[in-house]
């Protein structure tokens, strides 16, 4: 929210179910609303769905532009807030950074038109591509496992395979931000062979536990968008992550690499390298190193 050219209001959706960005930056430019401009990534919604219309409370704000980015895909919004909006007197300019704006909403994108969450595949491996190091619980240093935990807190379920239930006894929560819901914890297997004592299934969120056996990863990404899960980390198993990606369901991965090579036996991700890369970006957490990007041709 700009008014005067000073900023009077600011806002992001946290989550499902919370007020979205726009209602947020109204409240707190409170009367400095009346006039104003107000700058969105994406078209406000115009739709009732677990918040009212944006629309709506743009409308009653008083606001005199409106400026988003993206054109939403949702078509019970695509297109009608323009409308609404200029049918009460609101000027409206759309596309602005456009493509900034469709990459910073391209997980939404994908979970409306596919039905499926946005696929984040998560590794941690030895410079050699080992996914394991004899005598040691983890690869990688604390701070990469800090900034895993950040990205645990931006997802709606973590899914791993059977085998990485049954050797690490993995908790798979989020452990930052007191208060927020813990994700869905997916587990994928075969057999269905797995140890009724681990912690996913013992612990205080125990019922956010659901275990898929013989399913296709279609029936598995579809069940999960049933279950509200907009992305979704995978964060365990070299089968796991094989299977996903010759699927064709990753849609952005996060490697790890610790600066360390690993004895011959242990399972590996050596073709990481040939992947069909979109974008690339690296980075440094503590001594490791992070390469993260989005993929060519997910589906």
């Amino acid at each position: 929210m700009v008014k005067g050219g000073k900023l009077v209001g600011a806002g992001f959706h946290r989550r499902a179910g919370q007020p979205h960005a726009e209602a947020i930056a109204i409240h707190e430019a409170g009367s400095r609303a009346r006039g104003a401009d107000l700058y969105v990534t994406m078209e406000p919604c115009s739709s009732h769905g677990r918040t009212p219309p944006c629309t709506g409370v743009i409308r009653r704000a008083g606001i005199k532009r409106v400026i988003y980015g993206s054109s939403d895909v949702d078509p019970r919004n695509a297109a009608r807030s323009e409308r609404i909006l200029k049918k009460a007197g609101i000027r409206v300019v759309k596309g602005v950074l456009k493509g900034e704006c469709d990459e910073l909403n391209e997980d939404y994108f994908h979970w409306t038109r596919n039905q499926q969450p946005w696929v984040i595949l998560k590794l941690a491996m030895t410079l050699d591509g080992s996914l394991a190091v004899p005598g040691r619980r983890w690869i990688t240093g604390a701070e990469a496992r800090a900034e895993v935990q950040k990205i645990r807190a931006g997802c709606d379920a973590i899914l791993v395979g059977a085998e990485t239930v049954r050797k690490d006894n993995p908790r798979l929560t989020v452990r930052i931000g007191a208060g927020r819901p813990q994700p869905w914890r997916a587990v994928v297997t075969k057999s269905g062979k797995l140890p009724g004592r681990a912690g996913i299934f013992t612990d205080a969120y125990r019922e956010r536990t659901v275990v898929y056996r013989n399913r296709k990863w279609e029936d598995v990404l579809k069940d999960l968008h049933q279950r509200g899960v907009r992305r979704l980390l995978v964060e365990g198993g070299a089968k796991t992550a094989a299977g996903l990606m010759a699927a064709g369901k990753v849609n952005e991965v996060v490697l790890f690499f610790a600066p360390k090579t690993a004895d011959q036996g242990h399972p590996r991700v050596a073709d990481w390298a040939g992947w069909e890369w979109k974008r690339a970006a690296v980075s440094r957490a503590g001594q490791d190193l992070c390469l993260c990007g989005t993929l060519k041709g997910a589906k």
